[in-house]
């Protein structure tokens, strides 16, 4: 997991519009999740939704808490719900963060435009 620390600043400057300039390259992306992590038992797992600027998206939270050190995988997102509506919501670039939630559910993290 000491992989992820070190590139997890840029995926959070991302998810807020931010461009980090950086003189050393990426570190490598954590080795990918292995296919038993992946048969998740959704049936007892919760479904969480996730406003980000309006646009509405839907994961599992077992699929966010692969990765407690990040924002959407720690309780710090607590911070972010609103009651009224049940959901979760981030003032960000939804297009951007399409790639992000993706690299919670699949390990690797790629933006191609």
């Amino acid at each position: 997991m000491a992989s992820v620390a070190a590139w997890l600043p840029f995926a959070r400057a991302a998810a807020i519009g931010w461009v980090p300039i950086s003189r050393q390259p990426m570190p490598q992306a954590p080795v990918a999740i292995q296919a038993k992590d992946l048969a998740v038992d959704h049936v007892s797992d919760e479904k969480l939704a996730i406003n980000i600027s309006g646009r509405r998206f839907e994961t599992w939270k077992n699929t966010l808490e692969k990765f407690p050190e990040t924002l959407l995988g720690s309780n710090e997102k607590e911070f972010f719900y609103d009651e009224d509506t049940g959901e979760y919501f981030f003032d960000r670039d939804p297009d951007i963060f399409r790639h992000i939630l993706t690299f919670y559910r699949t390990g690797k993290l790629h933006v191609g435009f």
